[in-house]
């Protein structure tokens, strides 16, 4: 039987490394880094990046064996949370090192590629929610049902205590498999040249008696 468990950081390059593989051919992907021959390299720093500084309360569910895994913000992460002290410019140590990361990847791109990304950060809900910041299962691994088991046990844990899940979906493939697991679009916006935005997000079900 599949199992699917909480992960820890000790599995950080393994992590990444589905999510830059699941992630290759995603359109917002693609546009922010339009270099087929380097987007791999790119989504592996990106991922590494972003798991080194989860914030508090974040969780990581996936399969005992590497395939797929879910990335899940607490409703009591702040945006702030997993920097340290702000600097007299008003950034956090982690925003100017992910500034840093994004301009030697990105070099005269990164300019538009952070404003329209910027776009999806002020489309957040603002109630408390569980925010699925990423799910990506390996390519030799997908249509086989793991992104459905691996989101169960948080979508349960919603249900259960009454908190949205939210989630912006990058891709227009996925927003039915999403639809299929009770999340309804709220909105779409383009960021540019085609890449649409989907935001979603899930009312919780009470577990019936």
């Amino acid at each position: 039987m599949l199992e699917i468990v909480r992960m820890g950081l000790e599995r950080r390059d393994q992590i990444a490394a589905i999510w830059a593989d699941a992630f290759e051919p995603d359109p917002m992907m693609r546009w922010v880094f339009p270099d087929d021959s380097t987007r791999r390299k790119s989504l592996m720093r990106w991922w590494g990046f972003l798991l080194d500084r989860m914030p508090p309360g974040a969780e990581l569910h996936g399969t005992r064996v590497d395939g797929c895994v879910a990335y899940w913000q607490s409703p009591r992460s702040e945006t702030n949370a997993s920097g340290t002290a702000d600097d007299s410019s008003g950034q956090s140590d982690w925003q100017a090192e992910f500034v840093a990361m994004m301009t030697e990847l990105l070099g005269d791109l990164f300019p538009s590629r952070m404003e329209a990304l910027g776009k999806m950060q002020q489309a957040r809900l603002t109630e408390p929610h569980w925010y699925l910041s990423v799910l990506g299962t390996s390519p030799d691994q997908q249509s086989k049902g793991l992104g459905s088991r691996v989101l169960a046990p948080m979508l349960e844990r919603c249900d259960r205590n009454g908190v949205l899940a939210y989630l912006e979906s990058t891709n227009p493939a996925n927003v039915g498999f999403y639809r299929r697991h009770g999340f309804e679009s709220i909105d779409e916006f383009y960021l540019a040249d085609g890449v649409l935005i989907t935001p979603m997000s899930r009312e919780p079900h009470p577990p019936e008696d």
